[in-house]
């Protein structure tokens, strides 16, 4: 990326301030926006107050807190925060840069945005209608929301920015724009489940975070093997080592006993290749049980192993083992099935 040399500002500068801020709490929330929602599913209400900022309505009541904002580091911080006007007009990227510029994580964000919060709101019970879902997610994400969320966040404050660029910042396609960055740069450096859980507690106060799952290969530090050869002997060698003895011929070994054909899914007979995992987790739904999945990983970063154990109601009812999470995860539930009894029901 190739940036310009002239200073650029900070929104944290005393020489510029936004329109609309004051010091007073109740114009914490003044929008440019001319519609007001009030949307019940973006109320939070949380205990935990430490580390997500706090806002006041125009009345003076207290509006409930955000969720913690997932934290960037590095290269990608100073991507979303440096603003196109102090890069030099036509530049190319720099393909050594690993995100580019936050143009480009915007673009990857603004999908990854609407992906998590059609997912949350897909998941919501009682369950929505399609039509209730788009009219739901137009409210979660416009530009009102956007806003309070650039505001609370304080992530324009980070902003920087030539002076000529300062009033421009109130447009909604720089709004979005900045906070499509910052989604897409979570995404892009934490995955996916970290922008869900984010995104699905910033919409909906009754979502539920999904596990996140960090397998230990993917911070593993590569080490670079290299064969170490002794240097060449001062003098030269008059004579040749006897060839060393070929082994004796061994006959070779028995060929693997055929493993026991896989159980039968009972859930879908005509294909009994089919994963236990979904159907299962489906009919615990619809029979009202608790399951959980505890795991565990074992063993160096390449050669590892998972334990998965199938927990229904808070007692053990199957334990399986593989070299992925899932391979282990579908052999608990396979087990959990039959420990059950519901395959003679089925």
């Amino acid at each position: 990326m190739v940036k310009a040399p002239a200073k650029g500002l900070s929104m944290h500068s005393d020489s510029y301030k936004w329109s609309s801020s004051t010091t007073g709490p109740a114009s914490d929330l003044k929008t440019t926006s001319s519609h007001n929602f009030s949307h019940p599913n973006l109320k939070r209400q949380r205990s935990d107050l430490s580390t997500a900022p706090s806002s006041h309505t125009s009345s003076g009541a207290k509006m409930s807190a955000l969720p913690s904002i997932p934290k960037l580091n590095g290269e990608v911080l100073l991507d979303v925060f440096t603003h196109r006007s102090l890069r030099f007009q036509g530049a190319p990227l720099d393909d050594s840069s690993e995100y580019g510029d936050n143009i480009r994580l915007a673009v990857l964000g603004k999908a990854i945005l609407h992906a998590a919060a059609i997912d949350t709101l897909f998941k919501k019970r009682p369950m929505l209608k399609a039509d209730e879902i788009e009219e739901q997610l137009k409210v979660a994400l416009s530009l009102e929301n956007v806003e309070r969320w650039l505001k609370e966040y304080k992530l324009r404050d980070k902003l920087r920015c030539s002076p000529d660029a300062v009033a421009l910042l109130d447009r909604p396609d720089e709004m979005n724009l900045l906070f499509n960055s910052y989604v897409g740069a979570v995404y892009a450096s934490q995955g996916m489940p970290v922008v869900q859980n984010w995104i699905g507690a910033l919409i909906d106060p009754d979502y539920e975070s999904i596990d996140v799952d960090v397998e230990p290969l993917n911070f593993a530090k590569k080490v670079k093997i290299e064969t170490f050869s002794p240097p060449p002997s001062a003098y030269p060698s008059y004579h040749t080592p006897a060839p060393a003895p070929e082994p004796a011929s061994m006959p070779p070994p028995p060929p693997p006993a055929n493993p026991p054909p896989p159980l039968p899914n009972p859930m879908t007979p005509a294909q009994p290749s089919t994963a236990f995992l979904p159907m299962f987790n489906q009919t615990a739904n619809q029979r009202r049980v608790f399951v959980e999945y505890p795991a565990q990983f074992a063993g160096p970063p390449h050669a590892g192993r998972w334990t998965v154990k199938c927990v229904v109601n808070g007692i053990e009812k199957g334990v399986g083992a593989g070299a992925s999470k899932q391979l282990a995860k579908e052999e608990a539930a396979k087990q959990a099935w039959y420990a059950m009894g519901w395959a003679a029901r089925a």
